[in-house]
This record gives C-alpha cells, sequence and structure tokens, in this order.
C-alpha cells in the first residue's frame, strides 16, 4: 500500500519498508551501471536498452548519463533510513522522481529479459515480474499527474 497526501505544493508519498528496501536496492543497481558507462563500459544491455546501442563518450551521452546519475542520486537521497515518508518538494523534484521510475521500469525489465512491450504488463498475466512493472508504471504515473490531484489523504492499494 501507498499512501499519497499532499501538503501546499509539497506531495507526502508513504511507501512501506519493504518498498522502500526494494527501490534502494535496484536504484542502487542502476546508479552502478550508469557508473559503469561513465567509466567507458556501454556494453551493458540495460544502458543500451536506456540510451541506445550506439552509446560512446560523445559529449551527448556523457551528459545524459551524468544527468541520470544526478536523477538516481536524488531519489537514493529521499529514500528515508527509517519509516517510509518521502516529501516531493516540487514540480521539478515531481518529475524527477517520475522519469528516475520510468528509467527503472526499462532497466528492471530489461535484466529480466521482459520486451520494453511487456514491461507495463499485460492484463490478464499476473505473474511478479509483471506486477512489478505494473507497480512501478502506476507510481511514476501517479506521480507525473500528481500536479492535478489534491489527493486529501486518500491511499491507493499497490
Amino acid at each position: 500500500m501507498i499512501s499519497w497526501d499532499r501538503q501546499g505544493d509539497r506531495i507526502i508519498v508513504i511507501f512501506s519498508p519493504r518498498q522502500i528496501c526494494w527501490l534502494r536496492k535496484h536504484l542502487t543497481d542502476y546508479l552502478h551501471r550508469v557508473d559503469r558507462a561513465l567509466s567507458g563500459h556501454v556494453d551493458d544491455p540495460v544502458i543500451s536498452n536506456l540510451f541506445g546501442d550506439t552509446c560512446s563518450h560523445e559529449l551527448n551521452f556523457v551528459t545524459r548519463f551524468h544527468r541520470a546519475r544526478a536523477s538516481i542520486t536524488t531519489l537514493l537521497d529521499d529514500l528515508p533510513d527509517r519509516g517510509g515518508v518521502i516529501v516531493i518538494r516540487d514540480n521539478r523534484h515531481r518529475m524527477t522522481w517520475t522519469w528516475t521510475l520510468h528509467e527503472l521500469r526499462i532497466a528492471l525489465a530489461t535484466r529480466l529479459g521482459l520486451g520494453l512491450p511487456n514491461a507495463v504488463g499485460r492484463p490478464g498475466r499476473a505473474s511478479a515480474p509483471n506486477k512489478l512493472m505494473q507497480w512501478l508504471s502506476t507510481v511514476a504515473d501517479t506521480l507525473a499527474a500528481a500536479g492535478n490531484h489534491s489527493f486529501m489523504s486518500e491511499c491507493s492499494e499497490q
């Protein structure tokens, strides 16, 4: 279960400790892959799916790797050591979360051998990977649309 609330312009998200642990583990893996790409190891299938098959040390790819690294670090820094409360401060912070979770979904789909069309999960397919892909999509999509929601202490089952 994820709880959503709003306090002024801030969005408050409460994840379970298990969800926080899961996010930390997979964001750390993604960060490791981006760091390897920054050091010249761009043969990783996750990196290829996220940044294109022609990753090289061209300026635009290095810049994209640095931006991805900064975004992943933002999310990791936001994850609490205790409890599950995360405060999304403003629209830029919200979009950093949104895009990074979508990238994490693609990274995870690649690692699990799911094709990108399957990454969003198909109705009627209740496999654990599909449920996970759907969960990540739901969180990212809820954050993307959060500027239009009041939440009013509503909870959504996830």
